[in-house]
């Protein structure tokens, strides 16, 4: 049998899946929880050993830098040359020199010089004054010996007063070794790199003063000036590795000390923690999965019991006085003491039903014959309604042809009905005309009067005027002739609308006669309408009681064939009910011989022979 057909095998399965998920979750959230704090860690430690060494870089560009301070004291001395040697000796520049605003130079040694040597066009003099501060010059390579040199300068007074630099180089060489003994593994190592991305200390010493881009296509200045702000680790590919690269910047020079730590060895511990705590997951997972197992087999043993017994009881030959013993409280007791309940309730039906299949196979034979008789009389029925079926065919085919014939009528009084319509909808216009008619005699009558009104203020005015022309004497006679003639013409205006006035007051009166008259008509043309409308409502009534009536007495032949139909088949039903009764009886004689195979707890007054788990 497969183990996942088992229910012991699922619940291991599904265990051990559980398992294994919680595992490996814990794991991972224990790796990349120690990851972190790895990065953490190597961020800090990247950034001690960064600052430690720079430290010690900060310190050594300090005393040289001090030093040259110092130098400024000779130099306004006759012969400068004598301490410049002091200064040179004591803080091992390889030279010291001093320029002089006049173009003059001092060496603290003999000097062979082209005759045009300018001081003042030199890098560490121009970089100084213009800084007024002592500085530190990009590194160089030494065109004598081949090594690598830095010049410390300081200005001797300031713009206008500006008297000179003093200035001495120095070689790095014990910068370079400090950078070079920077290595925190195997594969991890540091540089020393100038703010404009040059590289001024490595152990490879074919890079120096050469961009850091030689070092690394990725890498650029911008990145390492914000990782040295955050003090934070930088991922960069060097080489083919992965390198995290923590950043310092070198007080008092524009320098960056870069820790470059090879990260496949800075976190070899978490790789390692990983494998071990996989290799223990493992151990765990094995050991919980086998005492699982244990535990699984031991518990469902008394579930096995349960099963076999069942087994034996539904392949053997009916023997429903069988029970299972069932001892104990935990699911599986709970489970044969549901067995022994059921089987106890199938053993009492199955009695029940022993019982009544007698009383059955005799209520079966009095329905046979009770479906005989019902079968005769049932055909008297039907042909009894296959009568009544002919003659309310006949009824219907009346009651249609009258159906018809209201329906005409209908169609008729409809007819009169629309025509009554038609003639009222024109009187209505008529109205509507006469009304519009009278409503524009109205305004002309109001024009009239404007006309009127109009006539009259020039009248007044034209009296008026003939006044003043009388006022004016000789000069306004002219202009009074003028004046009588527009007051006669005024006068004769104002009697004409008078005129026009009066008749078309006489037009209105007429025309409101004339509107109360088609009004009348209009008004006996509704009354015509609504009693047409009113016969045509009857008559629609009348058709459709008429249909109604058809529709229900055809309902009611339908409803006679269709009981016709029906009787026909309650025949065929009764015939068949009583082929059913008799095949009931045969099935009640076969019921009663099946039951009879079963071994009931009724049937025997011994004890039930019971199932009990094997001792141990």
């Amino acid at each position: 049998m497969s183990l996942l057909k088992t229910l012991k095998g699922q619940i291991l399965v599904v265990s051990t899946a559980c398992m294994v998920a919680a595992l490996l979750v814990l794991t991972l959230v224990n790796y990349f929880s120690a990851r972190a704090q790895a990065r953490v860690s190597l961020a800090e430690e990247g950034q001690a050993t960064a600052k430690s060494h720079a430290e010690a870089i900060e310190e050594w560009t300090r005393a040289k830098a001090g030093i040259i301070a110092a130098s400024v004291a000779a130099f306004d001395e006759p012969e400068p040359a004598k301490s410049l040697a002091m200064l040179r000796d004591a803080g091992k520049f390889s030279t010291a020199y001093f320029g002089y605003a006049d173009k003059k130079y001092v060496f603290s040694e003999a000097r062979n010089l082209p005759a045009d040597y300018d001081p003042t066009a030199r890098p560490w003099y121009k970089q100084a004054s213009q800084a007024a501060a002592p500085v530190v010059t990009p590194p160089y390579i030494s065109a004598s010996d081949q090594k690598l040199v830095v010049t410390f300068a300081a200005p001797v007074g300031a713009g206008s007063a500006l008297k000179g630099v003093a200035a001495g180089d120095v070689y790095m060489e014990s910068v370079v070794a400090n950078v070079a003994s920077i290595q925190p593994t195997p594969q991890s190592f540091a540089f020393l790199v100038s703010a404009d991305g040059k590289i001024i200390a490595h152990k490879d010493q074919g890079l120096t003063l050469k961009p850091i881009t030689e070092l690394s296509k990725d890498l650029s200045i911008e990145p390492l000036l914000a990782v040295a702000k955050d003090k934070a680790l930088l991922p960069t590919d060097i080489a083919g590795r992965t390198r995290l690269l923590s950043v310092v910047p070198i007080a008092g020079t524009s320098w960056m000390l870069v820790v470059a730590l090879d990260e496949s060895e800075a976190m070899a511990p978490i790789r390692s923690m990983l494998a071990t705590s996989l290799v223990s997951s493992v151990l765990v997972l094995i050991v919980a999965a086998g005492l699982l197992g244990v535990v699984l087999t031991r518990r469902l043993r008394q579930l096995t019991l349960v099963r076999d017994a069942m087994h034996e009881i539904g392949a053997g030959d009916g023997d429903l006085s069988r029970r299972i013993d069932a001892h104990g409280e935990d699911e599986l007791a709970q489970i044969a003491g549901s067995f022994n309940s059921f089987a106890g309730k199938l053993s009492g039906v199955l009695a029940q039903i022993r019982d009544a299949s007698s009383s059955v196979r005799v209520a079966a034979e009095e329905i046979a014959t009770g479906n005989h008789d019902l079968s005769g009389r049932t055909e008297l029925t039907a042909s009894s309604l296959q009568e009544t079926s002919a003659s309310m065919q006949q009824l219907t085919e009346t009651v249609r042809h009258n159906a018809d014939s209201a329906r005409q009528a209908n169609q008729l009084v409809a007819q009169a009905s629309n025509v009554a319509q038609h003639g009222g909808q024109v009187v209505g216009n008529v109205v509507t005309t006469m009304d519009h008619i009278n409503a524009a005699s109205r305004k002309i009558n109001d024009i009239i009067g404007v006309i009127d009104g109009i006539a009259f203020q020039t009248n007044i005015l034209a009296l008026n005027a003939a006044v003043e022309a009388a006022r004016a004497g000789e000069q306004g006679r002219g202009f009074a002739v003028v004046a009588g003639e527009v007051r006669s013409l005024a006068q004769r205006s104002a009697e004409a609308a008078r005129e026009i006035k009066t008749l078309i007051n006489t037009s209105v009166e007429q025309v409101e006669n004339g509107s109360r008259l088609v009004h009348d008509a209009g008004t006996t043309m509704t009354d015509i309408v609504t009693s047409v409308q009113r016969v045509t409502d009857i008559m629609a009534e009348i058709t459709a009681s008429t249909n109604e009536q058809s529709t229900s007495i055809n309902e009611v032949g339908q409803a006679v064939a269709h009981l016709d139909q029906m009787t026909q088949q309650n025949a065929a039903l009764v015939e068949e009910s009583a082929a059913a009764a008799q095949s009931l009886k045969d099935q009640s004689v076969r019921l009663s011989e099946v039951v009879g195979t079963f071994r009931l707890s009724t049937d025997s007054t011994q004890a039930a022979p019971r199932l009990s788990p094997p001792g141990g």
